[in-house]
């Protein structure tokens, strides 16, 4: 039995005419980078070292990086929809390897093709994040060779200014930032803001497996600073962690007695709900006082889960005694004013928290998305399958959440 959250809906003429008119944003989808997205854009001497595709002897393609050290055993990273617009099951590929380039959708690495996949879909714009480099760029950071890293990084977002430039501005990839070079991640925030990029995808736990403090830390001021200054919005996109997901793989918290199909299901569970500690986190933290016009996004981990997790952080906030003296900031916005002001959430497959609780949790600060081409997307017709669950709210609410949300707080050209 399948479950409601996986109908597909059938809209009216007349609905159907009101989605493709509201403009709706994607606030989370992938590129699967073309095996020639770094070489095309170096000499030949270096052509070795950005990252780059063979063929290994049992005919599966493979990124390498600096010569012969592998950066991503798939090279097409988790794109789930096949050339002929089907969408293949988890169980028919392996996640690890992937199908080949040749065969998947044109549109998971083709502006073009992209583009006319978004127009069938009754999408108007796509934010981006990558796959090789990891969704916050936190593969790079293993390199020994950083100038290579700062290189690798700065290219991408080159070549991302050009996708987005040959798509109208409705392909809208999130810059990657060298987190592990503060200086450089400074610079490159202020050249992505130049070359026309909507934000940044940086990962909210540098301090997994690395010498570099947490987020919260003064350290990264002149980060939050910059993006404060040219309003870029940060992006932690689950999976963005330099030390694995979330610190560690959600999977091992899995029972071994469960199937495959368990474990999968699980561990994608646990794996999305870690983003709760990275709100937790930052609505406790002075960081959102430092930086009051800062905004905040995390990425694919849906939004059921917000109210519990600020009304408890509430509770026992306001259950700790005032008068303590290790307490700092006492008299400042509470997680859940914090939370309204500054923060945002992306949805995409839920049906209960859209349809209960989306006024508690904020008109203004839910993004839709579809997590195009991965495998959790909603495909096919995911727009419609929004349009529906929205419903109930009516129409303002609706095109926010679809739409003006992700306008506002991405200042994507031609909607704002």
């Amino acid at each position: 039995m399948n479950s409601m959250v996986n109908e597909i809906p059938t809209l009216t003429a007349e609905e159907t005419q009101t989605l493709k008119d509201m403009k709706v944003v994607d606030a989370d989808t992938h590129y699967t980078e073309p095996h020639d997205l770094w070489t095309s854009m170096v000499p030949a001497s270096m052509k070795d070292k950005v990252p780059h595709v063979i063929r290994k002897d049992n005919g599966r393609d493979v990124w390498l990086v600096d010569g012969e050290q592998v950066l991503l055993e798939s090279a097409v990273t988790a794109c789930s929809i096949m050339k002929d617009g089907s969408k293949f099951s988890f169980w028919d590929v392996s996640i690890s390897e992937g199908p080949q380039i040749e065969e998947v959708s044109e549109a998971s690495w083709d502006i073009k093709s992209r583009v006319a996949a978004m127009d069938d879909m009754n999408i108007w714009a796509q934010i981006v994040y990558p796959n090789v480099v990891g969704f916050g760029s936190q593969r790079l950071i293993h390199l020994k060779d950083r100038q290579l890293s700062l290189d690798i990084a700065s290219i991408y977002n080159e070549a991302m200014a050009q996708k987005q430039e040959l798509s109208g501005n409705r392909f809208l990839p999130q810059a990657v930032i060298p987190f592990w070079d503060l200086k450089a991640a400074v610079k490159e925030v202020e050249k992505a803001k130049n070359m026309g990029l909507t934000g940044i995808a940086v990962s909210p736990q540098p301090d997994h497996g690395t010498d570099l403090p947490d987020i919260g830390h003064t350290y990264w001021d002149p980060l939050w600073e910059v993006c404060q200054d040219l309003d870029m919005p940060i992006n932690f996109h689950i999976g963005a962690d330099p030390a694995g997901m979330a610190g560690r793989n959600p999977w091992d918290d899995v029972w071994g007695s469960m199937d495959r199909h368990r474990k999968y299901v699980i561990g994608c569970a646990l794996l999305e709900s870690g983003q709760a500690s990275i709100l937790a986190n930052l609505v406790c933290s002075d960081l959102l006082d430092r930086f009051p016009k800062t905004k905040w996004v995390n990425v694919e981990s849906g939004i059921g889960w917000i109210p519990y997790i600020l009304e408890r952080l509430e509770y026992q906030f306001y259950e700790s005694d005032p008068q303590d003296p290790t307490l700092v900031n006492y008299d400042r916005p509470s997680p859940w004013e914090l939370f309204h002001r500054q923060i945002y959430a992306c949805w995409w497959f839920e049906h209960s928290s859209p349809t209960r609780m989306l006024d508690i949790i904020g008109f203004d600060n839910v993004l839709f998305e579809t997590d195009f081409p991965h495998p959790t997307c909603l495909y096919p017709s995911p727009a419609e399958r929004a349009f529906k669950t929205l419903e109930h709210w009516g129409p303002e609410a609706r095109n926010k959440v679809m739409s003006g949300n992700a306008a506002r707080v991405y200042n994507i050209p031609g909607l704002v």
